[in-house]
């Protein structure tokens, strides 16, 4: 009886470790602002993402720390900017890179501290191989979409990616489609443990491939198209109008001779509205399983994309419409809120998980916890977004301002106040040299050159046309 009482008393007085919240990543391939919760375009119909957007925080001024794929993906899942881990372009994997070899992943720093790690999807761009096969203890697959025996849509002499149409018939024959089942599955689970989810779909990445359905959710005749001005290109350093000599994409001039810009815009739109419903099924899942009240979801995107806008297709450029990224967080004790304006970079992500769940810090992250702004949207911050586009190039990004630094000393200037579209470069004009000079103090100082492989290096016969 003595006994018994004892541990009743212990009970009281030793206070029980609370059990630690889940985390769900769910990232998206090329998606821009293009949604219902960011506004960037006045069709796109995306009601699930709109909904996690209105139960959590809208972080409306996000940005990537590389625009291209990739070195994105390996920022965010190292926490750290190019500048440190010295991947500015397509190439090295994650264990590849000098910069990275005692650098953990998000997912094995999770895992290092009691959570259970599942991963499905494209969310390190070249998976998790090598050193780091161990990081994901339930590993969900990969499926791919099956392209069409022909090309659909692309004239011939483009790139076989850039292809579009509305292929296959049935959302089940979609990769994402099915990664979204598995995942709903696993959520349904009971796990031992806290679990770290990472779920990455592919689309809206080319080829622009979904079912009928979501095609027919845009007419192609009356959509809204990007403002372009013919003039707006004018003010430019011309060191960056090569771009698309490099990218893959085909030109802004190549589009418009082939008449297929209308359907191009249709297939993106049509695109993103299927991958909402591809998030939506993972949302669900969560709603309804025993997770639903302790775990924390993110969703991001790796990069933006142009449709057009500044005379430009898909990503690799410091503008808004390539470095700008959707940013949700929703999850226990977030209370929903307006958006928020202040400045963030996807290298926040690694910085704001391990604070929200209460993990020791972790000293080697260049970015920062965005807690702060998940407590109050309107809560200030002082450290811009910094994005790079190949070694030396560099945007800074704040509430208000965007400025842009080339290797070569070239440079561009906008204040989004009055000028959203960065039609107009302000560089030249004496009365913004005190603005110019606030940002660029940020700008990063050397940093790591560009690391690729022997073999990435042979491939790569030319220079790099913003250098």
């Amino acid at each position: 009886m003595i006994r018994a009482l004892f541990f009743i008393y212990l009970l009281f007085l030793v206070p029980i470790a609370a059990a630690k919240p889940n985390v769900l990543m769910i990232s998206v391939d090329d998606l821009n602002d293009w949604t219902g919760f960011l506004g960037g375009h006045p069709e796109a119909q995306t009601p699930h993402m709109d909904a996690l957007a209105a139960s959590g925080r809208n972080f409306a001024n996000a940005h990537c720390a590389i625009p291209v794929c990739s070195c994105s993906r390996v920022s965010v899942m190292s926490g750290l900017a190019a500048t440190s881990h010295g991947s500015y372009e397509i190439g090295p994997k994650y264990e590849e890179l000098p910069a990275l070899e005692k650098v953990p992943t998000i997912q094995r720093y999770f895992k290092d501290h009691g959570y259970v790690t599942i991963e499905g999807g494209k969310v390190l761009h070249h998976g998790f191989g090598g050193r780091l096969s161990g990081d994901i203890d339930q590993p969900l697959g990969r499926d791919k979409t099956k392209r069409p025996k022909k090309p659909m849509s692309r004239p011939a002499h483009w790139s076989g990616a850039w292809d579009w149409g509305a292929y296959p018939e049935s959302d089940a024959d979609m990769g994402d489609y099915r990664l979204a089942e598995k995942a709903a599955a696993a959520l349904s689970e009971d796990f031992e443990q806290p679990f770290f989810m990472s779920v990455g779909f592919f689309r809206p990445h080319v080829p622009l491939f979904v079912p009928p359905k979501w095609f027919d959710l845009y007419d192609v005749d009356t959509l809204t198209l990007p403002n372009n001005p013919a003039t707006d290109l004018d003010d430019l350093p011309k060191n960056f109008l090569s771009i698309n000599d490099y990218a893959v994409a085909p030109t802004h001039q190549e589009v418009l001779e082939g008449g297929v810009q209308r359907s191009l815009t249709q297939a993106y739109l049509a695109s993103n509205s299927f991958v909402d419903h591809c998030v939506g099924m993972v949302l669900d899942a969560l709603k309804a399983s025993p997770h639903s009240d302790d775990t924390y979801v993110v969703l991001w995107s790796d990069h933006g994309f142009h449709l057009g806008e500044k005379q430009h297709w898909a990503k690799r450029t410091l503008w808004e419409e390539s470095t700008q990224v959707p940013l949700l967080i929703a999850g226990p004790g977030i209370e929903p809120g307006e958006k928020c304006g202040a400045p963030a970079s996807l290298i926040d992500i690694f910085p704001t998980l391990v604070d929200l769940c209460g993990l020791p810090q972790c000293d080697h992250l260049d970015g920062v916890s965005l807690r702060p702004q998940l407590d109050d949207a309107a809560a200030t911050r002082e450290r811009p977004a910094i994005t790079s586009s190949y070694y030396g190039n560099h945007s800074v990004r704040t509430r208000d301002w965007r400025l842009i630094v080339y290797e070569d000393g070239a440079q561009e200037l906008y204040d989004h106040r009055n000028d959203p579209d960065e039609f107009n470069n302000l560089i030249a004009e004496p009365t913004h040299r005190e603005q110019y000079e606030k940002l660029a103090k940020w700008l990063p100082e050397g940093g790591v050159p560009e690391f690729r492989e022997k073999s990435e290096r042979d491939k790569v016969k030319k220079k790099s046309p913003i250098k």
